[in-house]
């Protein structure tokens, strides 16, 4: 087993990394602790992961690391711990991972192993989200302030609105699925393929997700003062499909751009990529510890 903490995540790193060490070696079990700074070193050490003889590679951090190492995982058969150290944890949420780090231990070495679907977006993979355009912008301008003011959930918000306000052009869109193509303008697109995110906006799409393929928004073409409103009713489950944003279901998906180099976010991380973007949901791609049936069940009821 190996494990990859990134110092970044969390307030508490060097208490962090001893209960981890600790809670290893008080049940006997050989795991080298990799320790990250920043996430080139993160995709180093995950490349380095998948060529070792470790079956288990354990993600220690928040969404953005867990992404990081996953995309190096996808499709090797290697198996993916995780540890959840950031604000949101929204992949362990959705696969019932316990939050707190005795749990998620327990977990990577108790859990059985589930294979999941994960996006890709121009041979980058993603868990849970990805978006091109304004939302991108707004994670950049969060990760400034979190470096300023440290990590919270009001934060986060504050940061999103204040992207809002100042950033974001309106695109030209061509959307091209399996069955059809469309044409929009937009400040950015929303891909998702995590249920739980749309139940924590009540935003339609789940039959997306149940049927294996990505749940697509595009919202209208409003204007800055509009984007917030729009953040708003999301934010108190209002948004509406039609009035909002328009919502398409597609295993395969591609955009065509207008300007051609935009933000991308693919989880928590951002990168400038060249239109057009490819869009492909991996079916199974990716073996992850997740607790045992009767835990998971327990967890969805409470």
């Amino acid at each position: 087993m190996i494990v990859i903490l990134n110092r970044g995540a969390g307030r508490h790193q060097d208490e962090t990394q001893a209960q981890i060490e600790k809670f290893f070696q008080s049940r006997g079990i050989a795991a080298q602790m990799l320790v990250a700074r920043d996430g080139g070193a993160i995709a180093r050490l995950a490349a380095d992961a998948t060529r070792s003889d470790a079956e288990v590679i354990v993600a220690a951090g928040g969404d953005g690391t867990i992404d990081g190492i996953a995309s190096a995982l996808a499709g090797t058969g290697k198996i993916l711990g995780v540890i959840p150290l950031g604000t949101f944890n929204l992949l362990a949420r959705r696969l019932n991972i316990p939050v707190d780090l005795d749990g998620a231990l327990k977990t990577v070495v108790n859990g059985r192993v589930a294979e999941i679907n994960v996006g890709e977006v121009n041979g980058r993979v993603f868990l849970s989200r990805s978006s091109v355009g304004l939302y991108p912008l707004a994670l950049r301008q969060r990760e400034k302030m979190y470096r300023r003011f440290g990590r919270s959930r009001l934060i986060a918000l504050l940061s999103g609105a204040t992207a809002l306000m100042r950033w974001g052009n309106v695109m030209t869109i061509r959307l091209t699925t399996e069955e059809d193509g469309h044409l929009f303008r937009s400040r950015f697109v929303f891909v998702c393929n995590n249920p739980a995110e749309l139940e924590y906006f009540n935003l339609p799409g789940r039959q997306c997700i149940d049927a294996d393929k990505f749940a697509v928004y595009v919202p209208k073409p409003l204007s800055p003062p509009g984007i917030v409103r729009l953040g708003f009713r999301m934010l108190g489950r209002r948004a509406q499909e039609n009035r909002d944003f328009e919502t398409f279901c597609a295993r395969d998906v591609s955009f065509e751009i207008k300007p051609s180099r935009v933000p991308v976010s693919l989880d928590g991380e951002v990168e400038i990529m060249q239109s057009p973007l490819h869009y492909r949901l991996r079916l199974g791609a990716l073996r992850i510890r997740v607790p045992p049936a009767t835990q998971s069940r327990n967890q969805s009821d409470n």
